[in-house]
């Protein structure tokens, strides 16, 4: 990656320019820069192309036929591959994507928050609807997502296990709701998982590591559970025969951004209910690691070599 000049012109019809003040960083988008994203998403991407899935900013001129915002507005959006290219400091941006930011959420706790929130949204959702008594396993719980979920879970009633990589993060994960944190480098966290939930298995496992824990956590699933596999961090899993699944009954998932997000009037109900919970109180706020827009590649090696836990932030 490297930082160029490019002119984005001016907003067409339905689109806005937003003058950015904070973009989220994701996993994602290092799998966009690898190639390594799923080949129906890296199928779309011109290139060379520009990161980022998420910002905030500024309105700073309007398209034709765009009725519901005017310049000087400050705005948000976290649209997954339909809309990328958010690493830049002046960008163009379809409007239908975008929503008013309330004055009461900081604009680093918005960038660091709304993708991954957003995304959490359609997994606790409508993947599987997360209600008070469940038990979770949650896979890279101390992570910008884990967090995320695993905060969200606890609010909603849910005793959630969290694991990680390294004894250093399991500070973080109990901090964010985890009842308990297993590091899956240390111990067997199907064996540890049964002990925790007396031999049942959880209700779910919500697992954005992929290939190495994936068929694993089957087995620490509940008989008529489900598995949720949003993310592949540590590569793409492998086709999977159906028959995996069937001696316990289990309901297999894959959430994808792209697919939830793809219908306007969803995501703009995602957003809202996660702007909702933001001012609710759910998440904890200002712990974001922050990083200069010209930094991206230093914010990209750390998050992939797992120096990070949280969420990380790139201000232009």
């Amino acid at each position: 990656m490297k930082i160029v000049n490019l002119d984005p012109g001016m907003p067409g019809p339905g689109e806005l320019r937003i003058r950015q003040t904070a973009i989220g960083v994701n996993f994602a988008d290092v799998h966009y820069r690898r190639g390594t994203a799923p080949k129906h998403s890296m199928a779309k991407l011109p290139i060379p192309f520009t990161p980022g899935l998420e910002g905030v900013g500024f309105v700073d001129a309007v398209g034709d036929g765009v009725t519901q915002f005017a310049i000087g507005d400050r705005i948000a959006y976290a649209s997954a591959s339909l809309t990328i290219g958010a690493y830049a400091e002046v960008r163009l941006f379809p409007a239908d994507r975008c929503f008013i930011l309330p004055g009461d959420i900081k604009d680093v706790d918005a960038a660091a928050l709304l993708y991954r929130a957003i995304t959490v949204q359609g997994i606790i959702r409508q993947c599987y609807p997360v209600k008070a008594g469940d038990t979770i396993l949650l896979h890279a719980a101390a992570g910008g997502i884990g967090s995320i979920l695993s905060q969200w879970a606890h609010h909603l009633g849910a005793t959630v296990i969290g694991t990680v990589s390294s004894q250093d993060k399991v500070a973080r994960a109990i901090a964010n709701g985890c009842a308990h944190a297993i590091v899956h480098t240390e111990e067997d966290f199907v064996a540890r998982t049964l002990k925790i939930t007396g031999g049942r298995g959880v209700d779910v496992c919500f697992d954005g590591v992929g290939i190495a824990v994936f068929l694993p956590s089957l087995k620490a699933i509940r008989r008529y559970g489900t598995m949720v596999s949003f993310g592949q961090a540590s590569g793409l899993v492998d086709p999977i025969d159906p028959i995996e699944l069937q001696h316990e009954g289990l309901y297999l998932t894959k959430f994808s951004g792209g697919t939830y997000n793809e219908d306007v009037a969803e995501y703009q109900a995602r957003a809202a209910d996660v702007v909702q919970a933001i001012q609710a109180g759910v998440f904890a706020l200002g712990n974001h690691l922050v990083y200069p827009l010209d930094e991206v590649v230093h914010a990209h090696d750390d998050l992939e070599n797992r120096r990070t836990v949280g969420s990380l932030v790139l201000v232009p």
